[in-house]
């Protein structure tokens, strides 16, 4: 059985930033929040958002969208460096993602679309840390299958 086009292209992110950026742990589907104390930072985590699919955008092929978000984690002595971190962190994810367009067949380039940022509470980390998520959209070709 063939991978469905939307793992192979997941799978390809995950494989792109633990490439580019291997100071960082990368992980997908992650449920669990990050035990930012006892986890090692910097941390990626890549989750699947949306699936959308347009058939009318070319005969025999669908269109699919794939929306992705990239949170990441990072610590640092101060309150000042672990905003600075993860403003470090992001570019580097950015700079993996664009212009990058996967081998696999029927990948496109990623395009960031908005991210967030944010000082983790001092009472969710005893360590000054900071998370961005970090939102992407991916077009995926796929078949037209005829039902």
């Amino acid at each position: 059985m063939p991978t469905p086009i939307r793992e192979t292209a997941l799978a390809a992110i995950a494989t792109r930033l633990a490439a580019q950026i291997p100071a960082a742990a990368v992980e997908r589907a992650r449920r669990a929040e990050v035990d930012l104390d006892k986890e090692s930072l910097p941390r990626l985590v890549v989750n699947a958002i949306d699936w959308t699919a347009d058939e009318l955008a070319e005969p025999l092929v669908v269109h699919y969208t794939l929306g992705f978000a990239v949170t990441g984690y990072a610590t640092a002595k101060t309150n000042i460096l672990a905003e600075q971190a993860i403003g470090a962190l992001h570019a580097q994810v950015v700079a993996a993602l664009s212009g990058w367009t996967p081998a696999e067949a029927g990948l496109g380039e990623p395009s960031e679309g908005d991210a967030d940022f944010g000082l983790i509470d001092a009472e969710d980390s005893a360590k000054p840390t900071g998370e961005f998520t970090a939102r992407f959209s991916m077009l995926c070709l796929g078949p037209l299958v005829a039902a």
